[in-house]
């Protein structure tokens, strides 16, 4: 009889360093994320992991008769990229695969090595696993899944005698949860309620490059893509989801430092507050200002204009959550008076919802007022009527493309939250994905605190002489247009008959 000591993996499978990599951080971790590219070996490296899990944990607790679960979307994936290859890959004298009318299929350990099974499952409905229990899970394709999948399946990660559970997955950079995948991984941002097991969540990339079974031929395929698709699974890029909405928006053309941002606005353009009310969601608030950016202003944020240009600055950022904060309307309220910093607001554009739910006697929008004394405007709702959701993207959208909107690097989420909305198919493309997530409650804050104040504006009549003189054929007709302007400011100086 062999031990399960005498049993090495390494005599049946060569893993590449990028996987030894992610099976040294499984041990370390509670929380595993493996790839984030295109052919990284991920599967392969989830059913290896699991045969692994079930040999090292009866090794070193003798605990018999261990479950660990690997799960895919849907059956057809479980079946091509797992059930097939472990028939195919699987040493017979370790164990068995075999299916069950009750049980489906599973890969079994022989006595000897514990009896341990790998269970292969689908997630069609993951609730149908609401009272099966694990000592490891790995999920490959994770972003195909929704965050109340995972959810579910940490909730299975449970078995008597084994203190550690490990949850192990595998994805691309691409799919419906990217949003709250690359918010936990990669960016490291985390609900209040997951704040206590945050320092458990590893990333491990593996590119193409990083698998030596990856030919050359099929490098070339990959850089053959469009470009969101390439940067996705050749280069590993979490930045451009697929479904992205504001496929036009680049961090780097938009993200500002504070010390430009200082220089170009000033205290006499426009300044205004959005925010976006949540008792128990988040409670996002941003701080805008508008106005004209001269040429030489331009070249601060690395443009070449020849005339002004009427610009947003989307420049400070403050999120928060009533509930989770254990704080009150008046002390928000009171928080955003402070960090305005005694700039004169013209208004504050405050989510709807605000004005109608009551706390005590008082609506939320007027406990929030009233922690400001007199320091800010009285709030105004946010146009939430039916069909402003579809325009407001749309007006984000062309502020990004005319390139007169940017955003402070003193407003992170704000930066993380455009290029991770994701739009709703079963819209037609035409709206944004409602999600529960912070970027969803930031996005819509964004949305109408920008439409509600500046879609409706003038172009200042400044600008439009700039435009005219630029667009002007030859000197002549710039001379006819100065003149013009001219006469105009002298009939609007001349002092007025007193019977008008």
């Amino acid at each position: 009889m062999t031990a399960p000591h005498d049993v090495r993996l390494s005599d049946y499978v060569a893993l590449t360093d990028k996987q030894l990599e992610a099976v040294r951080a499984s041990d370390q971790y509670g929380y595993l994320l493996y790839g984030g590219a295109g052919s990284g070996g991920k599967s392969f490296f989830l059913r290896w992991w699991c045969l692994r899990q079930l040999l090292k944990r009866y090794g070193d607790t003798g605990i018999k008769g261990l479950r660990v679960g690997l799960f895919s979307v849907d059956y057809p994936t479980l079946g091509d990229r797992q059930i097939s290859r472990i028939a195919r890959e699987f040493p017979e004298r370790l164990g068995r695969l075999r299916q069950t009318k009750s049980d489906g299929y599973n890969f079994e350990l022989y006595d000897e090595f514990g009896g341990g099974m790998i269970a292969l499952r689908n997630l069609d409905r993951p609730e149908k696993y609401k009272s099966a229990e694990f000592c490891d899970i790995a999920v490959e394709e994770l972003t195909e899944n929704s965050k109340e999948t995972f959810d579910d399946l940490r909730f299975r990660l449970r078995w008597p005698g084994i203190s550690n559970p490990k949850f192990a997955a595998a994805t691309n950079p691409t799919g419906p949860g990217h949003a709250w995948v690359k918010a936990l991984w990669i960016d490291q941002k985390f609900p209040p309620e997951m704040q206590n097991i945050r320092h458990q969540f590893c990333y491990v990339p593996a590119l193409p490059k990083d698998n030596p079974h990856v030919s050359s031929v099929y490098e070339e395929t990959l850089k053959s893509l469009p470009t969101h698709k390439r940067k996705a699974l050749l280069d590993g890029d979490w930045s451009n989801p697929e479904g992205q909405y504001f496929t036009n928006f680049e961090a780097y053309e938009r993200k500002v430092h504070p010390s430009v941002v200082g220089q170009i606005v000033q205290p006499w353009w426009n300044h205004w507050v959005s925010q976006d009310w949540g008792f128990k969601h988040h409670s996002p608030v941003h701080w805008h200002a508008v106005g004209n950016v001269l040429p030489e202003q331009a070249r601060l944020l690395g443009r070449n204009w020849d005339v002004p240009k009427r610009c947003v600055f989307t420049y400070r950022e403050l999120i928060t959550s009533i509930a989770d904060d254990n704080t009150s309307e008046r002390e928000l309220g009171a928080e955003i008076a402070r960090l305005s910093g005694g700039q004169k607001i013209s208004r504050w554009i405050l989510s709807k919802d605000a004005f109608g739910q009551k706390t005590s006697q008082n609506t939320a929008a007027q406990l929030l007022q009233s922690g400001t004394g007199s320091a800010l405007p009285t709030p105004s709702p946010a146009n939430m009527e039916p069909g402003s959701r579809v325009v407001g993207w749309r007006f984000m959208y062309q502020l990004i493309q005319d390139d007169t909107w940017f955003i402070s690097e003193m407003c992170p989420e704000a930066l993380a939250a455009i290029p991770s909305l994701e739009y709703d198919k079963d819209k037609g493309g035409e709206d944004v994905l409602k999600t529960d997530h912070l970027y969803d409650d930031v996005g819509d804050e964004l949305r109408y605190g920008l439409v509600d104040m500046l879609a409706n504006a003038r172009k200042p009549h400044e600008v439009v002489v700039q435009e005219q003189l630029a667009a002007a054929p030859d000197g002549f007709a710039r001379h006819l247009i100065l003149l013009n302007e001219t006469e105009r400011r002298a009939k609007a100086n001349a002092p007025r008959p007193y019977w008008e």
